[in-house]
């Protein structure tokens, strides 16, 4: 069947390459010419637009609560358990995504370097378990042994801050405070408690208190020399606590040192104001102005200066042993601003003390190792014996008596100097 063409479809089927017949007739082959689509011009036509379809969102951690990590996946909400994996497929994540699941899921406390306050810290709590598990009204054996172990782990952890800051005086001052606190049970601590002590003082010589507690470690051993030069440099560096000019002029005038101690009692009248306590530091200082009018001639004794000796740190510091049989008290805890006073520094071998005439009593002999043969021993009255003279009786190389001419029905305080 034939079809009648038009000029314009002609032009376009000669241009496709259709033989068009001379009666302007389509020829129909026999078989159909098979065209190859790569080789058609023909533009492509474009296709039925559809509204785009939402891209599938990535997976992003919403929430970590208890191990779990809630993930959103095309609107599907998952959990997955930090030890154990999800059985869902879920699609990959970038390289950045992973390593912040990584950050958040394996923390990595140890890559931190501990700071100072991090041992300071430990060894604190150490401490203080062990002075609570001791003060418990459950101390046994078991309990003992505990302590022990504790007191121990803070020592041992006081040395790690000291070994990883030894620039730092934290570390040594904590170690000091720890065997401060045994040196009344384990005298043999002393000697490293005023290491320790030492070293913290040079990498920080301003602090009162390490000066504070140096005095009172050389106070333990019985130094009154250092113990005055370190209660002198702690009144200096804290001019305001009253206690501590208190122990340094009755340690002063224990030592012989008259004229420093009156001066300190100076200073430490015009920090009190409690009547009663300042009543009593007058007195204190008038029987030594008794004892200085009776003596024109001495001469002020300069304040000693510390002892500098060269102290050395062992490679392992001492720690506590287990006793089979210790369960008494070991450790005290440590206080800053208590009493100070050398132990072995009694009326026996002092410069200067105090004693008590008893009533109906008409002389009293005192012991004292410094007398000799020049020694000149003064005494004074504090109390009782109202217009009565007290006077030296009598000396010889180890004891002075003081008394009276007749006995009285009155007690009589006293103080005495021996001046050499």
């Amino acid at each position: 069947m034939s079809q009648q063409l038009t000029p314009e479809q002609i032009e376009k089927l000669k241009a496709l390459g259709i033989d068009v017949g001379s009666e302007n007739q389509v020829a129909t082959p026999s078989v159909e010419p098979v065209v190859e689509t790569p080789k058609l011009e023909i533009p492509p036509q474009p296709e039925k637009i559809s509204s785009p379809k939402k891209p599938i969102p990535k997976v992003f951690p919403l929430l970590s609560i208890s191990g779990l990590t809630v993930l959103s996946f095309g609107g599907i909400i998952l959990f997955k358990s930090k030890n154990s994996a999800i059985n869902t497929v879920t699609p990959p994540v970038s390289h950045s995504q992973n390593q912040v699941h990584s950050n958040q899921d394996q923390p990595t406390p140890t890559q931190v370097p501990k700071s100072i306050q991090h041992y300071l810290l430990a060894s604190q709590q150490y401490f203080s378990q062990a002075l609570e598990l001791q003060n418990s009204k459950t101390a046994d054996l078991t309990a003992s042994q505990q302590t022990v172990n504790l007191i121990n782990q803070s020592i041992v952890t006081a040395s790690s801050a000291i070994k990883e800051f030894p620039q730092d005086y934290r570390g040594y001052y904590q170690r000091a405070k720890i065997y401060q606190s045994l040196v009344n049970a384990k005298p043999e601590f002393i000697t490293q408690t005023i290491a320790d002590l030492s070293f913290a003082q040079r990498l920080n010589p301003s602090s009162p208190d390490i000066t504070h507690d140096l005095a009172s470690a050389y106070a333990h051993k019985g130094d009154a020399q250092n113990t005055i030069a370190y209660l002198a440099q702690t009144v200096s560096l804290d001019p305001t606590k009253a206690q501590n000019f208190y122990d340094l002029a009755k340690i002063q005038q224990q030592a012989g040192f008259i004229p420093q101690a009156l001066d300190t009692y100076n200073h430490l009248l015009s920090l009190i104001t409690d009547p009663t306590q300042k009543t009593q530091v007058e007195q204190e200082k008038s029987a030594l102005e008794k004892l200085v009018a009776q003596t024109p001639k001495t001469t002020t004794m300069p304040t000693p200066s510390p002892i500098k000796s060269d102290i050395q740190l062992p490679d392992n510091p001492p720690t506590l042993q287990a006793m089979a049989n210790d369960t008494g008290l070991i450790i005290a805890a440590p206080e800053t601003g208590t009493k100070i006073s050398v132990e072995n520094v009694t009326d026996s071998n002092a410069l200067s003390g105090t004693a008590i005439l008893p009533a109906k009593e008409k002389s009293l002999t005192i012991k004292n190792t410094n007398l000799s043969d020049k020694s000149q021993v003064y005494v004074t009255i504090v109390t009782g014996g109202k217009n009565q003279t007290l006077q030296v009786l009598s000396k010889d190389k180890d004891s002075f008596t003081v008394g009276l001419d007749t006995a009285i029905n009155e007690a009589i305080n006293f103080k005495w100097w021996i001046i050499n």
